[in-house]
């Protein structure tokens, strides 16, 4: 597995852990959070760009169903703010990474 998807990977556990604990309150993934997961792994994992991957903000492909796009944007959306202080490097690492390949084409 890539580095990069490895990485990727890492931060979308992290994310739905923390995100299940805070709003579901629960010290283990539920049934939802655990499926979402799941699914976000499994989207990453078959990503036609697996060496050259942008982050997924920056993608012309829309891998992710309308219904689980929503459900991941709304955990990005109350997380992601709290990473900065919970993961730091990760974090950085991401939005340096999402301002590098800006205007990159995918190929």
């Amino acid at each position: 597995m890539h580095s990069r998807v490895r990485r990727e990977k890492r931060i979308v556990q992290l994310m739905m852990n923390k995100y299940c604990e805070d709003i579901h309150n629960s010290s283990t993934l539920c049934t939802d959070c655990n499926e979402l997961l799941e699914y976000a792994e499994r989207r990453l994992l078959t990503c036609p760009y697996i060496e050259n991957k942008p982050v997924c903000s920056n993608c012309d492909i829309h891998c992710y169903s309308k219904n689980q796009k929503e459900k991941i944007k709304k955990v990005m959306r109350t997380v992601g703010p709290k990473m900065i202080y919970t993961h730091t490097l990760d974090t950085l690492w991401y939005f340096f990474y999402k301002f590098i390949h800006k205007n990159q084409k995918i190929t």
